[in-house]
């Protein structure tokens, strides 16, 4: 009985221990591409070296678990010609603790910040005494700090709520609104509310309320104020087909500061709204590749001119996923503002491919492209046309619990 004891104690202790889960991941790429909007075009294509190391530590109880990654981003722009170093970091904090059986809380804090392989780095813009300035646009930001709250304790019902601060922008952004072909974008912060309820009358009938608000104030001293409220119902009409319609309305104010000396409000409504269908495509064996039709009606801010609008977007996806996370993914899609005046014309239309194929368990190659036809007039009287094709390896090294 003695001996018996010590092998007791150390399995209650490791019992009643946080568990520990880890994984790390290497990611290189080289990228072929045209030049970016902020970059001067002496060539006509560019290619770049990424380098990503990522780390993942998930420490875990049966009512609580803590979630950290470490991302940071290595990327030699101009490689072959003119290289420069650029890093910019992310990282992932999230914390969740199960109050009782159907309740849970959790906090999230994300972070992209770094500098961008920009070429004009300095970027003149004038002050409110009429003197000019010389922007920084490298130094960026992205940051999300989320509380939130589930609820799934009620039959058939969930009850989700969340709501934080959004930081995104430069961190030394314009002040004054910027004359038109000028492409640096105002920053952007303010408080964001999400609410989402569903409930499931039937196996295949889910009803629910989607809620989304926001408050956002630029650097040029603007200010875009939304709120949407829009009922949803899903419905399955097969096992591997699903339906999706979604109709509400937005209400909101825009507060837009034309010049340094003067200021106009407007009052925002209009309809909105989303439907999608999810089909499986019949080919190969159990028609393994999955087909997703969307059409949406919503409200879109212009990062440049800080002018909200509604716009109409269309997109087709494909995606095959096979074994060891072997994946293709390819998508259409096409946006066009609904409204009058200097974005009347805005829109754009994109491709985009993605092929990720395991070589080992621990190791895949990766291949992405996009090929984007921007209509910003804005910007440029014409069409930009934009493309990028990368090619990569990623090494994964998944452990288990410690």
């Amino acid at each position: 009985m003695v001996s018996v004891l010590p092998a007791l104690v150390t399995s209650m202790v490791l019992a009643t221990s946080p568990a520990l889960r880890y994984s790390s991941q290497l990611r290189a790429e080289t990228f072929l591409r045209t030049p970016n909007l902020t970059e001067r075009e002496d060539r006509a294509v560019i290619q770049d070296l990424v380098i990503t190391p990522r780390g993942q530590v998930i420490l875990y109880t049966p009512r609580m678990e803590l979630k950290a990654i470490l991302e940071p981003q290595i990327t030699v722009g101009r490689a072959f010609t003119e290289p420069t170093v650029e890093v910019r970091s992310f990282v992932f904090l999230q914390g969740e603790y199960r109050l009782t059986r159907g309740l849970k809380v959790w906090a999230l804090e994300s972070l992209t910040y770094g500098s961008f392989p920009f070429e004009d780095f300095r970027v003149p813009a004038p002050t409110g005494s009429g003197d000019v300035k010389l922007l920084n646009t490298t130094r960026y930001i992205y940051s999300e700090s989320l509380l939130g709250l589930e609820v799934t304790s009620l039959r058939r019902t969930y009850i989700g709520v969340m709501g934080g601060l959004i930081i995104n922008g430069l961190l030394d952004p314009p002040t004054t609104v910027l004359p038109d072909g000028q492409r640096v974008t105002p920053a952007q912060r303010g408080p964001e509310l999400r609410a989402q309820a569903f409930h499931s009358f039937t196996r295949r009938f889910v009803g629910g309320l989607n809620v989304y608000g926001r408050d956002v104030h630029f650097s040029t001293d603007s200010r875009v104020s939304l709120l949407h409220a829009a009922p949803l119902v899903q419905y399955q009409f097969h096992p591997l087909i699903n339906g999706r319609l979604e109709a509400g309305v937005t209400v909101g104010e825009q507060q837009l500061q034309l010049n340094p000396v003067q200021r106009t409000a407007r009052s925002l409504l209009h309809p909105s709204g989303e439907a999608s269908l999810s089909v499986p495509v019949p080919v190969g064996y159990h028609w393994p590749v999955k087909a997703k039709l969307a059409a949406r009606y919503l409200s879109y801010i212009d990062v440049y001119s800080t002018e909200p609008y509604p716009r109409l977007e269309g997109s087709l996806g494909f995606e095959w996923k096979g074994r060891r996370k072997a994946q293709v993914n390819l998508e259409v899609s096409v946006a066009q503002a609904i409204t009058q005046g200097q974005h009347q014309r805005d829109g754009d239309e994109r491709l985009s491919a993605k092929v990720e194929w395991p070589l080992t368990r621990t190791s895949a190659v990766v291949a992405s492209g996009r090929l984007l036809r921007l209509r910003a007039f804005l910007l440029d009287d014409e069409p930009i046309y934009k493309w990028f094709m990368g090619v990569g390896l990623v090494i994964r090294q998944e452990n288990g619990r410690l």
